[in-house]
């Protein structure tokens, strides 16, 4: 039974982040409330916030399934590979998958105009990935051998240089996206700059 249920929450869970992202893209964030979302998608405005703890994250719902993909991607990395390595592989491989994937391009061109038009989800952006670069400096620590020990300071700042690239990397794919050119064009450019960041950040060839 609690199986059943489970897979009844997720379904309700994507239901009401596919609404509301509809609802967002054709008026914008802003002008969409969550009570409306809520009777759009058939449900109470309690069952969103006990799914989302923010508007926000109805925009950001695949964060997490992300940041477990990523850790995943480092516990699976095979004997020898550094966290840095394992997070830059991982991040590449999702980068790649771009250009061949329709859906993922119109999610993207979605979220390139909510984001770029609302303070307020660059900023909710802004603390996923802070979130992000904290799980990864835990990873790193336990790697380096200084877990717990708060004056070495490298764990955070491979951590955060990572996640920033990450960051900067999603900035190229949106503004590529809002110039109006195909995905064909631009993702190979990208793809390639990124190789390069991350070759530099995690001595990847």
């Amino acid at each position: 039974m609690a199986g059943v249920r489970d897979e009844r929450k997720q379904r309700t869970r994507e239901r009401v982040a596919a609404t509301a992202l509809r609802l967002f893209a054709e008026r914008g964030f802003e002008a969409v409330s969550v009570a409306e979302v809520a009777r759009v998608a058939g449900v109470t405005e309690k069952t969103v916030f006990n799914h989302f703890a923010t508007k926000e994250d109805l925009v950001y719902s695949g964060d997490q399934r992300f940041e477990a993909q990523l850790v995943g991607a480092i516990g699976a990395r095979p004997p020898g590979t550094p966290v840095a390595a394992a997070v830059a592989g991982f991040l590449l491989d999702l980068y790649a998958g771009f250009g061949g994937d329709p859906a993922r391009q119109e999610r993207q061109a979605v979220l390139a105009r909510l984001v770029t038009a609302s303070p307020a989800l660059r900023a909710r952006e802004r603390r996923i990935l802070a979130r992000y670069a904290a799980t990864l400096r835990e990873h790193v620590a336990r790697e380096l051998g200084v877990d717990g020990d708060e004056d070495d300071l490298r764990p955070q700042v491979i951590a955060e240089a990572l996640i920033a690239a990450h960051g900067v990397v999603i900035g190229a794919f949106r503004r590529a996206t809002l110039s109006g050119a195909p995905p064909e064009a631009y993702a190979p450019r990208v793809l390639a700059s990124a190789r390069e960041a991350f070759g530099l950040l995690a001595g990847l060839p």
